[in-house]
């Protein structure tokens, strides 16, 4: 009687038979919890990348102003044309190969090469008219150069300076840049800077202080 009686008590006090199926579900439940924190993490990686601070027009010669940085998280072949905070002094002097809309992430193809000051060379910026000049022009492009003196009298009389000239630069009116990112120049063109032999630069100066200077679209040398 009494060893039935501490089976009894035995039987009482033993654990409860674990149910299998619900352990594995606990276990996926965790599971799952994990991989998606692990993923949620991993989605709020960011780094700071290259972007417009203000729109940029093409051709533009992008400087230290034209940049700020705001973080974005990169994956797949964006990852590659992204430019980084560490490249950021290396894109300035660069030229905007197209339209760049304010606050957007500047890529790769965004950029291309322009002319340089090559020795032997003056960089001269010459103020622009309204519409005295082709509105599509962009750095690289070629133009020729004439003078105009003694401008609006029976005197006055126009001659060739220069038959050719690079466009080192090409500047827009600030409060008319495009900001919808279309594909052409919208902004007014108020100056052009143009690269002239260094032994032509005296002449072209003084015909720039006392008369006027037309700059015309020309086509690009062969090979260039």
């Amino acid at each position: 009687m009494a060893l039935s009686t501490a089976g009894r008590r035995v039987r009482a006090v033993a654990w409860p038979h674990a149910d299998v199926r619900l352990l594995l579900g606990v276990v996926l439940v965790v599971v799952a919890l994990v991989g998606g924190l692990s993923l949620w993490s991993q989605m709020r990686v960011t780094e700071p990348v290259v972007v417009a601070a203000r729109a940029i027009p093409s051709g533009h010669v992008i400087a230290a102003d034209d940049l700020a940085l705001a973080e974005a998280r990169l994956e797949g072949p964006l990852a590659g044309l992204a430019i980084g905070e560490g490249e950021r002094p290396a894109i300035i002097g660069q030229t905007a190969a197209g339209p760049i809309p304010a606050g957007a992430m500047i890529v790769r193809p965004d950029l291309g090469a322009g002319p340089v000051v090559a020795p032997g060379e003056v960089a001269i910026t010459v103020p622009v008219e309204v519409n005295a000049v082709f509105p599509g022009l962009r750095r690289g492009d070629h133009v020729g150069v004439f003078a105009t003196s003694e401008q609006g009298r029976p005197q006055s009389l126009t001659t060739p300076l220069l038959d050719r000239a690079i466009v080192y630069d090409v500047s827009l009116e600030a409060s008319r840049v495009s900001l919808g990112g279309s594909g052409a120049n919208e902004g007014r063109i108020t100056n052009v800077t143009i690269l002239v032999p260094s032994d032509q630069a005296e002449r072209v100066t003084h015909s720039l202080v006392n008369g006027r200077l037309t700059l015309v679209l020309v086509a690009s040398e062969p090979g260039r």
